[in-house]
């Protein structure tokens, strides 16, 4: 890659990146409607990550109604058949639908949770405050030398 290549990509990298920042807030205010729509008192996601993967460990939610749908237009579902991912117009179960809004939210936020040390955290909602909490520990490794 040239440098004028590099320059470009660096670019275009940091205006997605500032682009996902600026869109996160209206994304939040959707997802936290639709939960009110849905009638969901509240919920926790508890999620870790490390050593280059990360996963989301456990969702709770009140009502734990294990039936609630969310219509969310297209989407691609995961065939277990094919092992693709197909698009489909399909509800989506609640919980895939709060797993999928908590991994965007850290990936717009905190890119890298996942990696090296990494992070792990709870992000959290309730009906009554109507605030998105996130909490969040993230590991650094570090190491000194001293001589005397």
């Amino acid at each position: 890659m040239s440098n004028i290549e590099t320059k470009d990509f660096i670019e275009e990298y940091e205006k997605k990146l500032k682009e996902k920042k600026e869109n996160f807030p209206n994304k939040v205010d959707i997802f936290k409607n639709k939960l009110k729509d849905l009638k969901i008192k509240s919920f926790r996601v508890e999620y870790s990550g490390s050593g280059d993967s990360g996963e989301i460990d456990e969702i709770f939610y009140e009502p734990n109604d294990l039936k609630i749908e969310v219509d969310v237009g297209t989407w691609k579902k995961f065939d277990q058949q094919s092992f693709e991912y197909k698009e489909t117009n399909e509800p989506k179960p609640l919980k895939d639908f709060i797993e999928d809004f908590c991994y965007e939210l850290l990936e717009d936020n905190h890119g890298g949770w996942e990696i090296n040390e990494g992070q792990s955290g709870a992000i959290e909602w309730d009906i009554k405050d109507n605030d998105l909490y996130h909490n969040y520990t993230t590991f650094i490794e570090h190491s000194e030398n001293e001589s005397y």
